[in-house]
């Protein structure tokens, strides 16, 4: 019986080193069980770095499990799960003679680079015991990126993209070959979602729940800065980072091993930025960036914490989109300029024109430059649906001016460095007073920003709140409700610009206190969608104006019919009465048509006086219909 379990267990050893003679067999098996025993001792399946490179995350039932869901990421097939097991087969796997190594396949040495190099760091591998493998395209790959640097990019936020409302980041690999000036010829790294449906709900939906795999992809940088700066007209916020050497080798070298697998995907979770800060703590296991996320990821937050990482972000760069560029140049015109560069796009003017050639050489040069942004804006739409061409007229009135448009200071910025803005997460506490008695009001919000807040690092026409709960307590009945949870609301301004039509759009789905009725602080589901129109006299004005016209429904026990459907008007303003102090006015006339029949008024007055970036002071004057509140509140953003 022993004699069978000795030639079993030799059997199976020779099927794990086939090509291995008998004397080479026992040194192989020796060596890999003094490896074992020596990763054993060092407690290497419980180091940080083994973690980080086969991406696990501690859970809150006990036990590792992996983040990566494809199985090829793994050698072990307990491997998601157990990290000693994992180590054990991936030692096990880099013994494997190259002979025994499918066609066209990679070895596990060079599929599995960064953990190999890091193994061989702790436990320095013999290399007459264990034959290193020759990697060809792992060599190949990292010649052509030539790393001297990596790159942390924001891409501003794109509000008609569900999947960019609040930003994108992305990583850009700084290469020997390319100088500073020249960054658009270097490759980036990208993680993202492989989406399977053009539906909007379902996206959000598969969004939320994972069931989009995301993947890694390199790509040429200037891909990128097409899509997002040109079509998209996105700014971008480059953040230079500072690695050495080794740690950029070993950042690429475990981003060679992501091209391989893929990774569930949540919209709030597991996203592009939770990925990106995975891979700088591989190249640095000390900087422990995603111990900060509990709920959310939230790009904007994580670039906050690149920068508080002390000594780790060399310079911040603006890259403007071409939008941004033209409205450069157009900031910089008299009156007299913004009518001719209309003339010029309406085809009323040309360079041959009275009018265009009674300008200074450089104002020409200024509306050339200008209308040239503007129609490379033009054809980067997708609704263009043939090549805009800049005329040949045009090219030889510009290449007779022997002068630039550009003066010697920066560009100006039409939006703020991410990391300058508010937490964005809300706790608030309010006290109240409404028709019938007094309240104390708290509330809580993981994201993300409203309109009433600070909007430096944030889009200035735009608010994003997301499950915002709000309970209130009535001191005089004694009585614990909720008032309001806004599961999603969304308002997108586009102030007026006389050379683009765009309107300015809201939706919300909440649930809410029917305020238009006595009905003892009953709530309601309700939900709308609105289109309207907005005006600012100039991007940086302190005053916007705007309209919505609104469809409404809203369902509850306490209405006739339980529902009613109908829709309102609104005018209002916001203005900036200095950098701190912000003031709302607005007022609305609701109809609602089926259901419930009914109509009513709504004001509101808001005030905002900002003690620091993320705290503020707020009073709030409301009337629906024949009730009326007032609240007092202080708001905490972190």
């Amino acid at each position: 019986m022993q004699l069978a379990c000795l030639v079993a267990g030799l059997l199976l050893c020779f099927c794990l080193f086939p090509a291995a003679a008998h004397s080479k067999y026992q040194d192989t098996t020796d060596y890999l069980a003094e490896l074992q025993q020596q990763a054993r001792q060092n407690n290497l399946a419980g180091e940080r770095t083994w973690h980080l490179l086969l991406k696990y995350n501690k859970r809150f039932l006990g036990g590792m499990i992996s983040e990566a869901d494809g199985m090829e990421f793994f050698n072990s097939p307990q491997g998601k799960t157990d990290p000693e097991s994992e180590l054990a087969a991936t030692l096990a796997s880099f013994f494997v003679p190259l002979t025994e190594i499918t066609e066209g396949k990679e070895h596990p040495q060079c599929n599995f680079p960064a953990r190999f190099k890091w193994l061989n760091q702790q436990l320095a591998f013999d290399p007459q015991r264990l034959e290193i493998q020759t990697c060809d395209r792992l060599d190949r790959w990292l010649t052509a990126l030539d790393p001297v640097g990596v790159t942390l990019v924001f891409a501003s936020y794109f509000m008609n993209n569900p999947a960019s409302m609040f930003g994108h980041t992305l990583i850009r690999i700084d290469s020997r070959r390319t100088s500073s000036g020249n960054n658009l010829m270097n490759y980036g790294a990208n993680y993202a979602a492989i989406p399977d449906t053009d539906n909007g709900f379902l996206y959000a939906l598969k969004g939320l729940i994972g069931s989009f795999q995301g993947r890694f992809a390199i790509f040429p940088y200037y891909t990128k800065v097409q899509e997002y700066n040109n079509w998209e007209s996105r700014d971008l916020w480059e953040y230079e980072l500072k690695f050495n050497q080794d740690q950029l080798n070993m950042m690429l070298l475990h981003l060679w091993e992501l091209g391989g697998t893929y990774f569930d995907y949540y919209y709030f979770q597991e996203n592009c930025s939770y990925h990106v800060l995975s891979l700088l703590e591989i190249a640095n296991p000390n900087l422990r960036l995603k111990d900060s996320f509990f709920f959310s990821v939230i790009p904007a937050d994580t670039v906050k914490v690149v920068m508080a990482q002390e000594g780790l972000v060399k310079q911040v760069v603006y890259r403007p989109a071409v939008l941004n560029q033209m409205n450069h140049k157009r900031f910089k015109m008299i009156d007299d300029e913004k009518r001719i560069l209309q003339g010029i796009i309406k085809g009323e003017i040309s360079p041959e024109s009275t009018s265009f050639g009674n300008l200074s050489t450089r104002s020409q040069a200024l509306l050339l430059n200008a209308y040239m942004d503007y129609l490379q804006y033009q054809s980067m739409q997708e609704k263009s649906d043939k090549e805009i061409k800049i005329p040949h007229s045009i090219l030889l009135a510009r290449s007779r001016l022997q002068v630039t448009d550009e003066e010697n200071g920066e560009i100006t910025r039409f939006s703020n460095p991410p990391h300058q803005g508010h937490g964005t997460d809300r706790f608030r506490f309010g006290m109240g007073l409404n028709s019938h008695e007094s309240f104390i009001e708290l509330a809580y919000r993981p994201a993300y920003h409203d309109l009433m807040a600070k909007d430096v690092g944030y889009d200035k026409n735009s608010e994003i709140i997301f499950m915002d709960f709000k309970l209130r307590y009535y001191l005089e009945s004694e009585r614990l409700r909720l008032d309001q949870a806004k599961i999603l609301s969304i308002t997108s301004f586009n102030p007026y610009d006389p050379l683009f039509t765009k309107l300015s759009w809201r939706a919300d789905l909440e649930i809410d206190t029917l305020r238009d009725h006595d009905c003892n602080y009953c709530n309601s589901i309700k939900s709308s969608y609105g289109r309207g129109i907005s005006y600012r006299p100039d991007f940086f004005s302190p005053l916007l104006l705007f309209s919505f016209v609104d469809l409404k429904t809203e369902f509850s026990s306490h209405l006739k019919e339980n529902y009613r459907l109908g829709g309102d008007v609104e005018v209002g303003a916001f203005y900036n009465i200095s950098e701190n102090l912000r003031i709302k006015l607005a007022a609305s006339y609701q109809v609602y048509i089926l259901g419930e029949n009914k109509r009513f008024f709504t004001s509101h007055f808001i005030t905002r006086y900002a003690l620091s970036q993320d705290l503020d002071l707020r009073l709030e004057l409301n009337r629906y219909d024949h009730n009326n509140e007032g609240i007092f509140s202080i708001n905490y953003f972190f």
